[in-house]
Order: C-alpha cells, then structure tokens, then sequence
C-alpha cells in the first residue's frame, strides 16, 4: 500500500489522470509531451515521470539505459517501491552532456550525475520514472529518501483512462457501429469526418478523461447531433438575420483553436490568446456564424459585434446571475459563478459587468478563466491568493471541457489586459 503523504502536501495529477502523486509544496511542475517534471528546490535534481503503452518489456528490462544514459558507470539494482503495484528499480552515475568531439572528450571534465530509475506495472499500462542529481553539489542522502517518499504515495485511479490514440480507434469505431449508412473515417489530427461533418474529439476527450466509464454517454449524443444537422435544410444552416437577430450573442474562445480548425468562423482578437466568435443561440445547443453568413446578411463584423453585446446585455436581465462570495470586506476577496453557464464567461466582454464586479472586488480585479462555463475574479491586493488562483486556473485548464485559457487577465478602469 502507498504512503499517507504529509497534510500540508500538495497533490498532482498526471496526464489524462493517469496517476496521482504527493509532493512538498515547494517542488514545482512543469508537464512537456506528456511527461510530468518536478523540478526540486535550488535545482537540487529532477523527478520525471512518463506513461507508456502498449507492448512494453517485462519490467526487469523495461528502462532502456543504453538510449537514458548512454554514457553510464557504477549501475546497480535498488529496493522497490512500496506500492500495491510491482516496480524495479536501478541507479548509477551517467554523463548528460551532448556528444562531444574527440579531443573536447579529451580535455575536458566530464560531469557525472548521480540517477535512479524505476519502473512501475500500472493498470493497463507502465510508469517510467527517472531522478537525476545536480553534479555540482555534494550528494545528500535526505533527497534520496524524500524522493522516494514521494513515489511511495503514486496512486492508480479505479479506471484508467484510454490514451488519445486508442479514444480516436474506439470513436471510429462507434461511429460505424451506430451510423452504419455513412461513410466514417479518421481525418486530420483528432478528428473524424462523418458523413459530410468533421468531429473534433478534442473537447470529448477532455470530458472522457473525468469520466472513462462514460465514454458512450459522452460521445454518442453528440455524433447523433451531427447526423440531423447534416439532415438540416438551407432555412436551418443559412437563415435570414431576421430570423436568428434576437439570438446572436458573443462567445470566446482559444485564439490556436480557431486558426488551425475553424478559420470559417467569425471572430475578432481579444486579450490572454483568445478570440470573441459569435454563436446563434438555440434551444438545446448554439453553432457558430460564419463568414459566409456576414456576408448574405451585408453586415460588419462591428455591427455584428454591437449586435451580440446588446443581446448579451438583455441575457443579463433574463437570466440573473447568482455569484460565491469568499472573504472579509475589509480583505481579499474573491468572487465565482454560483452555477455553470455557456456565457459565463462571455460577461467578462461587458462593461455594466465590470462594474458590479468594481462595487465587490475595487478597481482593479484578476479573472481567471479556464474554460467556458466558469470564471474566478479576485481582489489583487492579496498576491499569496494571486498565485494560489493562478496555480488552480492552471490545473483547471488542462482538465475541464471547453478550456479558454490558463493566463489571468487583470480588469481595470482602461479595459481588460493579461495579468502579468
């Protein structure tokens, strides 16, 4: 069984919740290609931990040293780790400089870095973990054992969810099964093409990662929708203004997202790397306009805009938002949507917004928006809270539906800016 990790340590989650680890509150995490790096205090060494599926060898030769630490000496096996799951483990001295010349190698000092490597059997698939030292600090054994500790509290979620590969196989896969009738393939980076649709599953998959027992219940209904939108007549996919003025409203979204998927859409630059497109509200869903569209109805993207802002405005009086409130009137405090809403966030675009928000938190305030349907404003007097919300919006960004961004923006009297 793993450790019971210290109280005042900090928990992390890896990629795609496949595992979860205690750390000390000052290790700090950075996740490049799916790998976690925890990164010790005063560079003292780094923790690495990775994912692999697959075929993989039997643990006894599951961490390949000869492509890790080619330039190696003094490699020994170590104790295993006292999880509920089997583990190897190994260490040694390896040199980590890039390949030098012969006579470089010849008169210069080689810095060898003290290591240990281990490998994990994990439900359904294999944890590869490496821990290297600074060289240029004498060795301390109290970083072994704090190291080990904390892979001592590795824990495997009930159900592990499928890597993104193996998720874009099984969607194909259910694609067919249900819409037998329509051609199905897998297309671009993500996606599939359905019929005459193309599905991003990259949201989908975010969803699934929360939830890997839902994965029909979270998929299905939405290639359904797609099928009877490819079923839609002209009056449907090209409507008059008339017919859709009332229910134009503003939506942001990732600025990368758009260029690289939905250029067709109308949109206009905002702060923090996003954009403001525009979506047609309907009863069960909304579908964004493009520029097609602008173009029939002879109208500007300004005028378009106006139009989305002043139905945003009138949104506002129907649908009352009620908001959490935290703090002492004469401290921080910090501010959030009681309830989950498609344009939640899409207030943060009014001015009559801001100024409610000014009368609670003071001229100034920090929002945090990780995804669509959720914001957190906050007073930036209390910088401790500024980088506790930061670390959380964060975390929130890498696992929620419909993500936005993990940058803050800071709300003051001249607009809205990126929160240094």
């Amino acid at each position: 069984m793993r450790h019971q990790p210290p109280d005042h340590w900090k928990s992390l989650n890896g990629p795609c919740g496949w595992f979860r680890i205690w750390l000390p509150p000052s290790w700090q995490v950075e996740v490049m290609e799916g790998v976690s790096h925890v990164m010790l205090p005063e560079q003292a060494g780094i923790l690495s931990i990775r994912c692999v599926w697959g075929d993989v060898p039997r643990l006894d030769e599951a961490i390949d040293l000869n492509r890790l630490f080619p330039w190696r000496r003094k490699v020994q096996r170590i104790q295993s780790l006292v999880l509920s799951q089997t583990s190897a483990g190994w260490q040694g001295e390896a040199v980590l400089d890039p390949e030098r010349s012969w006579w470089k190698r010849w008169f210069g000092k080689k810095q060898w870095h003290r290591w240990k490597a281990w490998a994990i059997e994990w439900p359904r698939m294999r944890l590869l973990v490496t821990f290297v030292e600074r060289s240029d600090q004498p060795h301390d054994p109290e970083t072994d054992t704090l190291v080990r500790m904390v892979l001592n509290t590795l824990e495997a979620p009930e159900m592990i969810a499928d890597p993104p590969q193996v998720f874009a196989e099984r969607a194909l896969k259910l694609a067919r099964e249900k819409f037998p009738l329509l051609e199905c393939e897998a297309v671009g980076e993500f996606q599939l093409r359905l019929g005459k649709s193309n599905v991003n599953l990259y949201n989908f998959y975010r969803s699934y990662v929360q939830a890997p027992d839902r994965f029909e219940n979270i998929l299905l209904p939405a290639l359904t929708t797609v099928v009877q939108v490819q079923e839609w007549g002209d009056e449907q996919t090209t409507p008059s203004l008339d017919n859709v003025r009332e229910r134009i409203m503003p939506m942001l979204y990732p600025e990368k997202v758009w260029q690289e998927n939905f250029p067709n859409f109308v949109g206009e630059p905002w702060v923090g790397n996003l954009m403001i497109l525009y979506v047609v509200d309907e009863a069960q869903a909304y579908w964004y306009i493009r520029n097609d569209l602008l173009e029939k109805w002879h109208l500007t993207s300004e005028e378009l805009h106006d139009l989305a802002m002043t139905n945003l405005e009138q949104y506002f009086v129907d649908h009352p938002s009620e908001m959490l409130l935290s703090g002492q009137e004469d401290g921080p405090r910090l501010l959030m949507p009681h309830k989950p809403d498609a344009y939640n966030t899409s207030r943060l675009l009014s001015r009559s917004f801001h100024e409610k928000l000014r009368d609670v938190l003071g001229n100034e305030f920090a929002v945090g928006m990780p995804n669509r349907d959720f914001f957190v404003a906050l007073s930036t007097d209390a910088p401790d809270m500024v980088r506790h919300i930061r670390e959380r919006v964060r975390e929130d960004f890498s696992q929620m539906d419909h993500p936005l961004t993990d940058k803050l923006l800071l709300v003051s009297a001249d607009g809205v800016s990126e929160l240094p």
